[in-house]
């Protein structure tokens, strides 16, 4: 589903746990004992408007914590929002700051 966002996003592995890049961090999966999280690393900038993001002690990165594959199928269509929100807002940073290199 995350690789779906585009022929551009790169898969790495960063703190032990599958990354996924575009334009920058865009998010990454975090295996817990009961299910996985998807974080999102510019979370606090996704408007979040089905409230599935959580902050938890945080100050950027907003997660959702799934508890079973059925759960995460449930709201796939959700999460590709939130994916396709998430990559839409690395790129515009990604070209305001190349923007702002090509002035100075």
């Amino acid at each position: 589903m995350i690789l779906d966002v585009g022929p551009h996003v790169q898969e790495k592995i960063s703190y032990r746990i599958p990354f996924f890049y575009f334009h920058g961090p865009l998010c990454y999966l975090s295996p817990t004992f009961d299910g996985i999280y998807i974080g999102f690393v510019r979370g606090h900038q996704l408007s979040n408007e089905h409230r599935l993001l959580e902050k938890k002690d945080r100050k950027f990165v907003r997660s959702i914590h799934f508890y079973s594959l059925a759960e995460l199928e449930e709201r796939e269509e959700i999460i590709r929002q939130i994916l396709n929100e998430a990559a839409i807002l690395n790129e515009y940073h990604y070209r305001q700051k190349k923007k702002k290199k090509q002035t100075k």
